[in-house]
């Protein structure tokens, strides 16, 4: 039988083991952190200089990279939460990201930009179909100041709007479209005649190709780009 001593000899060599794993296991989670901060560190930079957020993107692909963002940053936290876990564990420090949180917390602002630019794209394609001969102008005029008084209340919410290079964009295309509206009215009226809708295609430089009120529809229209002219 094995004798008090013994088992305590046993009991120290066990302690010894673990202890041993663990400082193993500690030095292996210190450089999965390590690795971890320095991909976090990469997409920081691909974010601030291709993100979301950057003067170089149009609101379409904004949109789109912040999708990808939000995605990429979901994942982010999982591996977040699993490294903490085993900080903790093997009594580490606990890591911060300040990179993730900046991240995660100007995507809050760029979501609320483009969900209503998102919101503006839908009515537009809703607006697309309408032949010209049914369009009601009142429909567009209500709209663009829906959106108008939108793009108002969220520059209220947001601090420094104006260095927000999405907001921006998003005010401009709320803008063109209402400044759009005048013309296309002017349009509507019945005494406009196919010479003066060929002048318009030359003054904008748009071909819409030969004019059918009966089939013409808003889509066309919009091709015009006549938030660029003003008369």
């Amino acid at each position: 039988m094995t004798n008090w001593q013994e088992l305590l000899e046993f009991a120290d060599r066990k302690d010894f083991d673990v202890n041993d794993f663990k400082k193993n296991f500690a030095e292996v989670t210190k450089q999965e952190v390590e690795t971890f901060k320095g991909k976090i560190k990469d997409e920081y930079d691909q974010y601030m200089s291709k993100g979301p957020g950057t003067p170089s993107v149009s609101l379409e692909e904004g949109a789109e990279l912040l999708t990808a963002s939000k995605d990429k940053i979901r994942s982010f936290n999982r591996i977040r939460e699993e490294n903490v876990l085993a900080e903790k564990l093997f009594n580490l420090p606990i890591s911060k990201f300040p990179e993730l949180i900046a991240m995660e917390e100007a995507n809050k602002k760029y979501d609320l930009i483009y969900g209503i630019y998102k919101e503006h794209v839908n009515q537009l394609k809703e607006f697309s179909v309408l032949s010209w001969s049914k369009l009601d102008a009142n429909q567009l005029v209500s709209s663009a100041e829906h959106f108008e008084r939108q793009v108002k209340k969220l520059q209220s919410k947001l601090q420094q709007a104006e260095s927000i290079h999405p907001f921006v964009k998003l005010r401009e295309t709320i803008t063109g479209f209402k400044d759009s509206l005048p013309l296309i009215e002017q349009l509507k009226n019945p005494a406009i005649q196919e010479r003066h809708w060929k002048r318009i295609m030359e003054e904008t430089g748009k071909d819409l190709g030969e004019i059918n009120l009966k089939t013409l529809t808003l889509s066309r229209v919009f091709e015009l780009e006549l938030q660029n002219y003003e008369e």
